[in-house]
């Protein structure tokens, strides 16, 4: 393989970025876990919406204390995606249990170089751990190329801003769960012409952002921690 499209690989894995995702329940899990996370972002419209999104995969650790006895929960990790521009850091708090009775809530915030992500959670977790739980958020994402080309004689930059929505059902198991989810967006992108493609008209000021995302997260806690 020629140097270039080998450099081209690596620039591209760098830099392009993933959709952000939360990889974790409204209610902490407490001690040491791993997590590994995989899913796949479908655009919703025509090219002027795709953002060249990479399928999510990525792969981290968190630590973190449930609610309890009228004190909030606490989780803090941080992932590495394959998109290594958005690995991310995950800071999370559960409100006190007697905050909402019967309900596990709390907010967040996902931090990475690609992307900010504040956020808040809402489900009903079973004592076993399973439960079915939301995560909604609002998504900043720095400029950056539409689409990477070997060989472009031209480029956009744009700057996506959307709302993000996820429904997921964690499933509980002997020293781990699996959650299953489905996640939406929508919201614009400001597009910015760095160097005109030639006999291509210039792309339009602002493009929408719609997209849904399906994937897997699995979690497994280490002992001892």
């Amino acid at each position: 393989m020629p140097i270039r499209h080998i450099s081209a690989l690596v620039l591209l894995c760098a830099t392009a970025a993933c959709a952000p995702i939360v990889t974790h329940g409204p209610r902490p899990e407490p001690g040491l876990q791993v997590v590994a996370t995989g899913g796949i972002a479908l655009p919703l419209c025509d090219v002027t919406c795709e953002m060249s999104l990479m399928n999510q995969i990525g792969f981290g650790a968190r630590y973190g204390r449930p609610a309890e006895e009228g004190k909030p929960g606490y989780s803090v990790g941080g992932t590495v995606s394959m998109g290594v521009i958005s690995s991310e850091v995950d800071l999370y708090v559960q409100a006190p249990a007697a905050t909402i009775p019967e309900w596990d809530a709390g907010a967040g915030i996902l931090l990475s170089p690609a992307h900010v992500m504040p956020y808040i959670q809402l489900g009903q977790m079973r004592a076993s751990g399973s439960g079915i739980y939301t995560t909604h958020g609002f998504v900043w994402m720095a400029e950056r190329g539409d689409v990477i080309w070997m060989d472009a004689e031209g480029g956009t930059e744009v700057t996506p801003r959307f709302l993000s929505s996820t429904v997921a059902y964690r499933f509980a198991h002997r020293g781990g769960a699996v959650h299953l989810y489905v996640s939406g967006a929508l919201g614009t992108m400001r597009m910015r012409e760095v160097s005109p493609r030639r006999f291509e008209p210039p792309p339009p000021a602002t493009a929408p952002v719609r997209f849904i995302m399906g994937g897997i997260t699995l979690e497994r806690r280490i002992r001892g921690f």
